[in-house]
């Protein structure tokens, strides 16, 4: 874990970063963003000592910065920046390897981990012996990781390593970096200004504001709740239909549908249906737990009217969970052409409805939200 308490940096009267307190969680990917000059960098600079700060107090796993060496400090972590800083006069293979042999790695080892770095970063072993200026700027950039992550450090620190590159690269290269991340689970610490990015990569995301901390978060809560009018202006009103994976079943259902008991009658339920403008029911038991739908449609005979609900709901009904996204609704109500769909807990306990005309609704927001 990485903590900061209270952390400021001054430059003569240029105040940088204003009294920053908050912890990196071990294991985590955590995207720090904001405007440029916003201290962001100067932050990531300061957990390998690049920087120092003019007051408060940086922790890794509960000791204090401070009493650690800089330069085992530094040895001990992945750095990884914007223009690659791979050194022009070292092949590819020098320059990932060149911490294990100051650490004086066996040499098998390094070369056992050296093509096992090549193959995770998607890059062939034939170019380990061509020099940087020989590479395209997504192949440098690859190589950049690889010396990053080759001495299995537990933090990674990573300063706008794709903010140079080529759309496409760009994107390769996140999906090699999510990849890499749920392989090995280090503690990545990882700079941008780009919010579609930070939301892709993060598992919580720091949102600095001119030298403030105003939102540190998971993407979904700072996605549907920004903290403020610079947050929300700085991600964006419709940014949530760009990660429509936020967008969950208990976002858009609703929360009280009609229920009934399934030992009431067909009659009753009916005249529920009519008083209360629906066409079907969820049939629940005392305790909220779902059991079926009865739909008006399925009741046609005149006998039945005496029957209990139980009698005629449909039980083998699709269901989806609170926390199912809007995807996976749309795809469920579009292929099974279906007119609601119940929603339930963990403990399969009725908490809502989706119907065709809210998912609409919902997905028409976005369209409302421009105009």
């Amino acid at each position: 874990m990485i903590e900061f308490k209270k952390v400021s940096k001054s430059y003569k009267n240029n105040v940088v970063l204003k009294d920053i307190s908050f912890k990196i969680e071990t294991g985590k990917f955590t995207v720090l963003i904001g405007e440029s000059g916003c201290g962001k960098t100067t932050l990531l600079k300061m957990i390998n000592k690049l920087i120092i700060p003019t007051k408060g107090e940086i922790f890794i796993d509960g000791k204090n910065i401070k009493d650690i060496d800089d330069i085992k400090l530094r040895r001990e972590m992945g750095y990884v920046i914007q223009q690659t800083g791979l050194f022009p006069h070292l092949t590819v293979r020098e320059n990932i390897t060149i911490i294990p042999k100051i650490l004086k790695v066996d040499e098998s080892k390094i070369a056992e981990d050296t093509s096992k770095m090549m193959n995770m970063i998607g890059l062939d072993d034939s170019i380990l012996e061509r020099y940087p200026s020989e590479l395209s700027g997504g192949q440098g950039q690859r190589i950049g990781i690889a010396r990053a992550f080759i001495n299995d450090p537990d933090i990674i620190l990573m300063d706008e390593p794709f903010s140079a590159l080529d759309p496409m690269s760009r994107v390769a290269l996140q999906d090699e970096l999510l990849k890499l991340q749920e392989k090995l689970h280090k503690t990545i610490v990882f700079v941008t200004h780009d919010m579609d990015e930070a939301i892709k990569l993060a598992d919580k995301i720091a949102i600095f504001d001119n030298g403030e901390l105003v939102q540190y978060d998971v993407p979904e809560n700072i996605l549907k709740h920004p903290a403020n009018d610079f947050v929300k202006n700085f991600v964006g009103k419709k940014r949530i239909w760009t990660s429509p994976k936020y967008i969950k079943a208990c976002d858009i259902m609703i929360d009280k549908p009609v229920t009934c008991a399934p030992n009431y009658t067909v009659f009753y339920c009916l005249n529920k249906m009519k008083m209360m403008k629906v066409d079907s029911l969820m049939v629940v038991d005392d305790d909220k737990n779902f059991l079926g739908v009865l739909y008006a449609e399925s009741v046609t005979e005149k006998e039945a009217l005496k029957s209990k609900a139980s009698d005629y709901m449909l039980k083998d009904i699709p269901v989806v969970k609170k926390d199912d996204s809007i995807i996976e609704l749309a795809k469920l109500v579009t292929e099974g052409k279906l007119l609601n769909i119940p929603v339930l807990d963990d403990k399969n306990h009725l908490c809502g409805l989706i119907t065709r005309s809210s998912l609409i609704t919902a997905l028409s927001q976005q369209f409302l939200e421009e105009e």
